[in-house]
Formats: structure tokens, sequence, C-alpha cells
């Protein structure tokens, strides 16, 4: 063998030992600390506040900014879950709050449903709507209502409560939605001058109510007074009806306006004067 071959081979096989004695060396060194993380995820995470919830969900945040009440709070306070629904799972209702975690069952065993109810939970009060379900506990809360519909039946008591405040909870319907005006520039304000909502048949007005507004239902009354040229034209009908349906006598107003024996013979005012809404008179309205 020449001796270019032997160096060779003298060379490998201090080579293979020279790699051996490291490999051996490397094994026996503590094991490594890992690495620290990289800097894209060195911050400590915060949760997210309403208004980098809002940049995306932009009409909820303005709908609780405006409507929200006492549910503007840190969306994450109910939101425990977001952006987990998956439509293969339909995990709608495992994701979303539910409004028992904080209020339990605020209205009692009767009414559970929330959400027939309160169908808009980022305007919880402003969106509550008129359902079946809301219909079940009127007088749970409005029993002061209920008593007097009980205790002045009129029509009105027979309504249900739905069928006046239709669009939502809190809806003040006008009179007019149901019923015809006494006069044509009658406003809701004076309806309720005389007329209790939940009473309706307990009228009591004052005595500066015109005359047109009686007429409404007291027309051939009405007419003949505004026809008539005696004094009686000229005062309120609520001067002398101080309640409705209330008859005065003559005597209220004009005391004993003749003698004794005159009273005595004709005790009913109208045996002469005929119609108090159309006294005679010496001359007549033109």
């Amino acid at each position: 063998m020449s001796h270019r071959r032997k160096a060779v081979l003298l060379t490998g096989c201090l080579l293979t030992l020279l790699a051996f004695v490291a490999a051996f060396a490397y094994a026996q060194q503590p094991a490594a600390a890992p690495k620290q993380a990289s800097s894209l995820y060195s911050a400590e995470i915060i949760p997210l506040t309403p208004a980098e919830c809002g940049r995306c969900h932009s009409s909820i945040y303005y709908q609780l900014r405006n409507e929200g009440g006492k549910h503007q709070l840190e969306c994450t306070k109910c939101h425990a879950k977001f952006h987990a629904y998956n439509p293969i799972k339909q995990n709608w209702k495992e994701i979303m709050p539910k409004c028992q975690s904080c209020h339990g069952l605020f209205h009692g065993d009767k009414v559970t449903a929330c959400g027939e109810c309160h169908s808009e939970p980022h305007a919880p009060k402003k969106q509550i709507a008129a359902s079946g379900e809301l219909a079940k506990m009127c007088n749970d809360c409005h029993g002061k209502v209920g008593q007097e519909l009980q205790q002045n039946l009129s029509k009105h008591t027979k309504v249900q409560c739905a069928s006046c405040h239709h669009d939502r909870h809190g809806y003040i319907p006008s009179c007019m939605e149901c019923h015809k005006p006494h006069t044509p520039n009658q406003t809701v304000k004076d309806c309720l001058a005389c007329h209790p909502v939940h009473s309706p048949l307990k009228i009591a007005y004052p005595k500066t109510t015109g005359n047109d507004v009686c007429g409404g239902c007291h027309s051939a009354v009405y007419d003949k007074l505004t026809k008539s040229a005696s004094k009686h034209s000229q005062v309120s009908c609520a001067a002398c009806h101080t309640k409705h349906r209330y008859i005065p006598t003559c005597a209220e107003c004009h005391g004993k306006p003749h003698g004794e024996v005159v009273l005595k013979k004709f005790p009913d005012c109208l045996a002469c004067h005929v119609d108090v809404h159309d006294l005679p008179t010496k001359t007549s309205r033109k």
C-alpha cells in the first residue's frame, strides 16, 4: 500500500474519532433554555373595549350608546364567548349570553321567554314588543290601571291592553285611533281633560270646556242653544252641568226671582219658561 493511501485512511479514522468524541461531549451538556417568544407575541392581552368592538359592530355600538340604558357595559361582561359561532354545530344558543345570568327570573316564573318582549338586548327598554308573552303580565306591573278598569266599567274594560298599546311597551295611542273627535280640531289633550283613559265614562270637565265639545254628542241641544236669543246661549254648558249628566235646578243660579205666591202656584219653572236651552225672549235672533 502506498504511503499516500495510508495517509488518507489514517486521516479518515482520525476525523471519525473526533466526530464521535464531539457527539459524546454534546450529549453530556444540560438542555438549552427555550428561546424567548417572538416580539409579535410579547404583549400582554387586555379585553377589547366597546369602542374596539364597535369598529366592526358599529350599529350595535351606536344602539347601545343611544338606547342601551343600564346595558352600557363592557361587551365582554355579557359576551364571554365571541367569534365562536360554528354554522356546522349551530351553536348560537350556546355562545349567546343568557338574560337570567344577570337578571334571574326578573318577572317571576310566569314569564320566562325574555326575548319575546325584550327582542333587542342592546336597547332593552325601547324595543319591547307588544307580544302575547307581555300580555300575561300587564297587571303585574300596572295593577292600579287594572283595578281602575274593573271598578269603572266601560267598553275599555273589555278591550285587551295590547289592542290599544299595540306597537310596543310604553306606546301611548291617540284617542283618535279608535274614536271620532267631538270637534275637527280636537287634540288628545282636550280628550283627557274630560275623559280619564281607563275610566272614560267618569267624565269631569273644566268650566272652560267649549260648547262645541259637548255638541259632539248632544248635537240637538247644541243646535238649539246656539240659535237661541236668550242669555243662556252665552253661558258655557259646563257652567251649569258641573258634572256629566248632572241636571241643575234653576234656583242654583237664579235663586227666587218671583214672590212666594207665584212660586207656590208654579213650582216648575219650565211651566212658563218652556225650555232652558231656548228660553222665550222678547226679541228673536236673526
